[in-house]
């Protein structure tokens, strides 16, 4: 027989067995609905195909249904027990829609700076956070503080004030005390201010300048001098580099344009460079000044960070000064440079130094550690030519290089008014965020490095113990006759 004639026969014999199988599993599992049409009646159908059909309009409740088992046809509301139509949902307020806006607003702040802490953390290549949260990190701003709590943070950094490296906490901290200084300084600007601007009085004006220009900068100082866990460095020593370390920088900037190629100093750009050289320089004076030995990544980003922010304050002073002379001691144009300055100087300079300080002091260590050198040996000026360093230092530098090199791109482009303000802001938010990541990741590192510390102080400890404990048998024979002697 040919094939097809027989694939043809078993089709047909098999055919009716599998609708009789449907059949039957419609009428034993699915209950099977009519529904009344005029004089007729069409079906069956299943509880969804109705439903359905009711969503579509194409059956009514008061539609007459019968399924056998049913004495007779009843509409579908009774047979189902329909629900009533919901009411309409509430319309939301305008303030609950501002709240929904407001925090999906947030949410996707805080999703694009992860994603930009992602990549910027793994382009350079430091450890991700662990254990840090903003609310968190400023949790005890708000909290109560007696003097004794701010004599205890202070009172650090000499031989006897150092505490053990035991006694240290590898957590991350939470400072307070920068706000009571960004407090006072601002009511000091604000008193000035007002001597200088509502009063006339000329006298005042310096004062004004030096107040606007120290509160910001040195309010980061105070910062990173709570964020350093290992509280190593005096306040006297952060003083000196704040103001010493500030002052040789900006001696430096000035003096190595006479060293450098015209190129190199005829534009803003070059300022990048040219000056983050010039802090980091400064930052190895004040090491040599205070003969301090690099321990540890902290040290680097808190002295980098007083340079910076003494260089910064230095520099705020000069810029709010020469705009007060151009605008012919226009009260407006110095308020608004010192607004200006004062707002950006946290995503600068102080980070800036602090961030190339800090890649120092871990390549130092790194280098320290493959060559098995002790603290205590003198400085390896091979770090300068150590291609993980070069790498690192390229980072401050180049965000340097941007944050001046904006200016020159948006007048390229011709932008004006609103737009080239909103584009300044935008480019000056982007790099300060970036600059703050890589910080807060090189913190991480310092952080981590010091709970590495304690374990290894730990570790020491039991060995000694266990020596100090070692029975009579496994002491030399001369020393185990005498103890029995």
């Amino acid at each position: 027989m040919n094939e097809s004639i027989m694939d043809a026969k078993i089709a047909q014999n098999e055919q009716p067995q599998s609708n009789e199988i449907g059949m039957k599993e419609v009428t034993q599992d699915l209950p099977a609905y009519y529904v009344q049409r005029g004089d007729g009646y069409d079906g069956p159908y299943t509880v969804e195909a109705l439903g359905q059909m009711l969503t579509e309009g194409k059956v009514q409740e008061n539609s007459l249904i019968w399924k056998e088992g049913m004495p007779g046809w009843e509409p579908y509301a009774r047979v189902f027990r329909a629900a009533p139509t919901p009411p309409p949902l509430p319309i939301p307020s305008t303030e609950t829609v501002k709240n929904k806006e407001k925090n999906n607003q947030t949410n996707l702040l805080f999703n694009t700076v992860s994603k930009l802490d992602s990549f910027v953390g793994g382009a350079v290549g430091l450890e991700e956070l662990k254990g840090f949260s903003w609310k968190k990190f400023f949790s005890a701003v708000l909290k109560h503080h007696g003097d004794e709590e701010l004599y205890d943070v202070f009172h650090c950094g000499s031989s006897r004030t150092t505490p053990n490296i035991n006694e240290v906490s590898a957590d991350w901290p939470t400072p307070w005390i920068f706000t009571r200084v960004l407090l006072y300084g601002i009511l000091l600007s604000l008193l000035f201010g007002w001597c200088a601007i509502s009063k006339g009085n000329i006298h005042s004006y310096p004062a004004l300048i030096m107040a606007v220009s120290l509160t910001v900068p040195f309010t980061v100082l105070i910062l990173f001098f709570e964020i350093n866990v290992r509280r190593d460095i005096s306040m006297y020593n952060v003083i000196r580099a704040f103001v010493g370390g500030g002052a040789v920088s900006l001696v430096i900037t000035l003096m190595l344009p006479i060293f450098l190629p015209n190129f190199m100093t005829s534009g803003a750009c070059w300022a990048g460079p040219v000056e983050e050289t010039a802090k980091l320089m400064a930052v190895l004076v004040v090491f040599a000044l205070a003969r301090m030995r690099v321990n540890h990544i902290l040290q680097g980003v808190l002295l980098g960070g007083a340079v910076g922010a003494g260089f910064a304050a230095f520099e705020t002073a000069g810029y709010v000064f020469r705009f007060f002379i151009a605008s012919r001691f226009n009260d407006d144009a110095l308020i608004s440079i010192a607004l200006l300055r004062g707002f950006l100087a946290p995503f600068c300079h102080v980070v800036w130094t602090a961030i190339s300080a800090g890649f120092l002091c871990r390549v130092i260590l790194i280098r320290r550690s493959e060559r098995e050198a002790n603290a205590q040996a003198g400085f390896d000026a091979g770090v300068f030519f150590d291609k993980r360093f070069l790498r690192l230092f390229l980072i401050p530098v180049v965000l340097h290089f941007a944050w001046n090199g904006s200016g020159m791109l948006w007048d390229k482009l011709d932008l004006r008014g609103e737009i080239l303000t909103i584009a300044e802001y935008s480019t000056f938010a982007l790099l300060g965020v970036v600059a703050w990541i890589v910080a807060l990741r090189l913190i991480q590192e310092g952080i981590s490095d010091t709970q590495r510390a304690k374990i290894a102080s730990n570790q020491q400890a039991a060995q000694s113990v266990t020596t100090d404990s070692t029975p009579n048998a496994e002491l030399p024979l001369e020393n185990a006759a005498a103890k029995q002697g």
